[in-house]
């Protein structure tokens, strides 16, 4: 019953407001002050942007400081399967019955006043943040950074910037620079900043606004980096001392860097104090949803012959793309499948041509209560710019995708990419429960 209720409302908050995706920092402010200023009374903050791996790097950082036994709230976002996975109090999904009066709460102060959707959860999110006791904030931005909802925020305990790449353009700009420029905006006067591998133009902007805002920077290559890759561990060097940590359990390189970044935020905080014997129990410990997931049971599985391996990534941009790229290169299997689907407002063709050669089959999915690009759209569209002899169908689910495949193949491996809307389908659809 509180599950239906929890729809309903968040049905009637995304009613509030003509556009999605608003950026402004004036509706939430208001709010807020309505709601007594609960972003003003939180525990220390650990604010995180970037383009890729703000959830990887969020989630090591989660399993880290719970394996220190510290009491950890979490924001983030999307949601896969549903809205709760966005906030964590004391590392637990909250509660639909607490999640619905923190909703009403914020709906009923609103007052019917303009608002769009991330900013009146991310309210309900502050509001629960300042009602719960805890050690510490891992606060992920929606989208962007200067103008994102969480940026109401007026200190931190340390600013993270992932990897920066091109990404919601029609929001944040189209061009690096710009989009960098909107990312940085998290930085706060006088904070401690750690940036993970960039471009070098990023790096540029990012430096100019440090030293602008007279901040503490530790800087991927030059503080920080990963020395070596062994084959369980890898050495980090920070500052001036070699750590070795296990590989975590999230597949692929970029993954091992993620890690590194969450180990050298652990370690900048003086605050907090972290053993590297727990910081080891923490990456072997960490698991994060549809980031390079290997699906080893569950509905779908069952659905295709025993021979197939499944995959699944929520990457949806060219950064994920080249990340996806060095994982699969060396698959050997004979049968290489990738079953795609984007949301309006990315570049297709763009992604799949760094990805594409891997492939000899492509099955093409709408998405869900999400304005996605439609399979046959993006067939038209990359059917003279891809290998000519690849094979393209459109399917209308993952279900009827995988009846496909196990038409066509007995054995093989399965790539689902594109959207974290369509590997939340995806999971939802496999019976797979996040906990």
């Amino acid at each position: 019953m509180s599950v239906d209720k929890s729809n309903q409302i968040l049905k009637r908050l995304e009613l509030l407001h003509p556009k999605k995706i608003d950026l402004s920092l004036f509706r939430l402010n208001k709010l807020l002050k309505k709601l007594g200023n609960p972003h003003l009374n939180l525990a220390p903050v650990i604010h995180i942007a970037g383009t890729n791996g703000k959830g990887s790097v969020t989630s090591y950082l989660r399993s880290i400081f719970e394996a220190a036994n510290l009491r950890v709230h979490t924001y983030t976002s999307p949601h896969l399967i549903k809205f709760n996975e966005r906030i964590r109090i004391n590392s637990n999904l909250i509660e639909n019955k607490y999640l619905n009066s923190l909703l009403e709460e914020c709906e009923k102060k609103n007052n019917s006043e303009p608002i769009t959707f991330f900013e009146i959860t991310t309210a309900s999110a502050f509001l629960a943040f300042s009602r719960n006791k805890a050690d510490i904030i891992l606060l992920e931005t929606g989208l962007g950074g200067r103008f994102d909802a969480t940026n109401v925020i007026k200190k931190t305990l340390c600013n993270v910037i992932t990897p920066i790449s091109m990404d919601h353009m029609n929001f944040l700009g189209n061009s690096i620079k710009k989009i960098t420029f909107e990312k940085a905006g998290i930085i706060k006067k006088k904070s401690l900043v750690i940036m993970s591998k960039q471009k070098k133009v990023v790096r540029e902007i990012i430096r100019k606004v440090i030293k602008k805002n007279q901040c503490h920077l530790l800087e991927e290559s030059i503080e920080w980096k990963i020395k070596k890759i062994k084959k369980n561990s890898f050495i980090l060097k920070y500052l001036d001392c070699n750590y070795e940590f296990p590989n975590p359990l999230l597949a692929g390189k970029h993954q091992i860097d993620n890690a590194a970044t969450a180990i050298s935020v652990i370690k900048s905080i003086k605050k907090i104090v972290i053993d590297d014997e727990i910081i080891k129990k923490g990456i072997e410990n960490v698991f994060w949803p549809a980031r390079m997931q290997k699906i080893n049971s569950g509905k779908l599985k069952k659905r295709c012959h025993e021979n197939f391996d499944i995959w699944l990534d929520g990457g949806h941009n060219e950064h994920a793309a080249t990340m996806i790229s060095k994982f699969i290169k060396n698959w050997s299997d004979l049968n290489k499948i990738l079953i795609f689907g984007m949301t309006v407002g990315k570049n297709p063709t763009s992604f799949l041509r760094k990805i594409i050669d891997n492939f000899n089959f492509l099955i093409l999915l709408p998405i869900d209560n999400h304005q996605y690009i439609q399979p046959y759209e993006i067939k038209e569209n990359i059917k003279n710019k891809l290998r000519k002899n690849i094979n393209i169908e459109c399917c209308l689910n993952i279900n009827d995708a995988i009846d496909v495949i196990s038409k066509n193949f007995s054995s093989g491996k399965i790539l689902i990419c594109g959207s974290l809307y369509l590997a939340g389908q995806v999971l939802k659809a496999d019976g797979f429960k996040i906990k």
